[in-house]
């Protein structure tokens, strides 16, 4: 019985890894929202989910319950989907990412008729979906020489320019890390509440690679966001990062 349980779970353990981070985000004291990312790794393949709702104050301004997931393969995506739930704003993505171009439709749900965007975009060079470009600049830090990430997303393609700007030792819900600071500006227009503006700061933890906290500005205003729970195995992004190296 042991050996057979042993054949059961061992390919589990060997080939799927998994690792939750959870934020709340503040708007100055305010709770407003909270948000997880989970990250599963199966051989070569990411798999990433994500979810976020307003609550407490958030959700007495507006309404916020979206959702996510992407697909990688070497770090490249093959799909990505988010459905965004901004109050009456429903909206969902589809995209799959192959060696020509990317298939994409755009939902846009109205009372009086739906509006659909879909087609194939082609391109020569590999565009990536913005949770595939959030987790490549966590990889990638430090990187004092910065970077430009090509993004695909709301039917075009926009950017995200990084930087590693310095060094900082914080506390967050009573852990000490010490963080590599990255500037983010992403250039990314999109449709609905959170529109991204100016720069954004995020603090990766040097030993995992897991962001710590983030101060991110939308047209509505600023908010930070801390790190609240860990689930799963804390190291997986650093494997993910060690990895990658040993390809290039």
């Amino acid at each position: 019985m042991k050996i057979l349980l042993s054949a059961l779970i061992l390919p589990l353990i060997v080939f799927a890894k998994e690792l939750e981070t959870c934020y709340r985000v503040y708007f100055w004291f305010f709770p407003v929202a909270e948000s997880c990312v989970q990250y599963k790794k199966e051989g070569r393949e990411i798999r990433i989910r994500s979810w976020a709702r307003t609550v407490v104050v958030g959700r007495l301004v507006k309404p916020v319950n979206s959702w996510g997931m992407a697909t990688l393969f070497e770090l490249k995506p093959k799909s990505f989907a988010l459905y965004q739930r901004e109050g009456s704003y429903i909206r969902d993505h589809l995209y799959l990412f192959g060696d020509r171009g990317i298939e994409y439709e755009i939902v846009r749900y109205k009372e009086e008729g739906n509006e659909v965007k879909k087609g194939f975009f082609e391109s020569s060079v590999y565009l990536f979906d913005p949770f595939s470009t959030s987790l490549l600049v966590y990889l990638d830090t430090p990187n004092f020489k910065g970077g430009t990430i090509p993004v695909f997303y709301d039917g075009k393609v926009q950017s995200v320019d990084y930087k590693t700007v310095g060094e900082e030792r914080l506390e967050v819900n009573g852990k000490v890390y010490d963080t590599w600071r990255v500037v983010l500006i992403p250039n990314i227009e999109t449709k609905g509440v959170l529109k991204p503006k100016g720069k954004w700061y995020v603090w990766v933890d040097k030993e995992t690679n897991i962001p710590v906290m983030l101060k991110v500005s939308f047209t509505i205003g600023s908010a930070r966001i801390y790190l609240k729970d860990l689930k799963g195995d804390v190291y997986l992004l650093k494997e993910v990062k060690n990895e990658q190296a040993e390809l290039l």
